[in-house]
């Protein structure tokens, strides 16, 4: 017979369906907060502003961590979103 694991808080909390809302949560809080204080505006807007990746068009030039994030992730998330809709 084989021993199982004592359940923990964290493994308990990541098993239920609100565990991903709840982060998604706190990770916009925490931007929100990055954004407007003093202290990190300007290292929080460095680091939107970062250029790495190809060059798509030279209107666009080159991609910025914010057009990652708008366009990589966000394709990510709906495509999660598409999946979760149809079960």
């Amino acid at each position: 017979m084989a021993k199982r694991p004592p359940s923990s808080a964290l493994r308990n909390f990541l098993r239920s369906e609100a565990a991903g809302g709840i982060l998604l949560m706190i990770a916009a809080a925490l931007a929100m907060v990055a954004a407007n204080l003093p202290a990190t505006h300007d290292l929080y807007h460095a680091f939107t502003q970062y250029e790495t990746g190809p060059v798509l068009t030279p209107k666009l030039g080159v991609m910025t961590t914010h057009l990652w994030i708008n366009d990589g992730l966000m394709a990510i998330f709906f495509l999660l979103v598409g999946l979760e809709i149809k079960r």
